[in-house]
């Protein structure tokens, strides 16, 4: 109680002293004069009255720390500030403990997060690539399994064995004597005639065979053998 109130008093009795020095220089100036002195009378009292209580403060100090008499006071005080220290310092070493704490639970969530994020980019990465090949595999059977797409290419490679093949006729994929079947390993065989003219100049029709297979590496279609009769 008493180092509260000498505390209370050390800032007051500066502050009343301003005051007061203040509430002198008014009583120089007539405007001022009668407000000066009765600023000065209440300055001045509160100047005396905290600079008692100071010094009275200051005497009975000892009764806060328990003590009969000021013998001992410093050691009380420097006692007191030690555990006021040592309060701070596990108040401190608390708080460095809570936030070590809080940053370790913050670095193991997000290494969590990070494991969970690497576990679904990499599930997610499976899905596609599963995807992927199930699309190009679906794609290769349907590439298989197109006989208009073989009867096409087999013109293609009739032309480069005619001697004409500038006047090449081929027939509808929906003639009679047109036949394609396929074989294993993406290879197909189509059966069907041509109409281009000889080394003579004279349109004649042929019949063809054309063995052949698409690879799917290179997308492109290899012939594996023909017959033009």
């Amino acid at each position: 109680m008493f180092e509260t109130g000498l505390l209370i008093g050390l800032i007051i009795w500066p502050i009343s002293g301003i005051w007061l020095v203040v509430s002198l220089l008014r009583i120089i100036l007539p405007r001022w004069r009668r407000s000066g002195i009765r600023q000065s009378a209440i300055s001045a009292a509160v100047f005396v009255c905290s600079f008692v209580g100071i010094i009275v403060c200051n005497q009975l100090l000892y009764l806060d720390y328990g003590l009969s008499s000021r013998d001992g006071l410093e050691e009380a005080q420097a006692a007191k500030k030690a555990l006021a220290d040592a309060e701070s310092a596990r108040a401190k070493a608390a708080a460095e403990k809570k936030a070590a704490q809080d940053a370790q639970r913050k670095a193991e969530e997000e290494a969590r997060q990070a494991a969970l994020d690497a576990e679904r980019r990499k599930r997610d990465a499976e899905e596609q690539a599963a995807r992927m090949v199930a699309e190009k595999a679906a794609e290769l059977v349907e590439k298989c399994a197109d006989k208009t797409m073989a009867f096409v290419m087999s013109q293609e490679f009739v032309r480069r064995n005619l001697k004409a093949p500038s006047t090449a006729e081929f027939p509808w994929y929906t003639d009679d004597q047109v036949a394609v079947s396929t074989k294993p390993g993406c290879a197909f065989r189509v059966i069907a005639w041509v109409d281009a003219q000889n080394s003579f100049g004279a349109q004649i029709r042929s019949v063809y065979i054309v063995d052949m297979k698409y690879n799917d590496d290179a997308g492109t279609w290899m012939l594996t053998d023909i017959s033009i009769q």
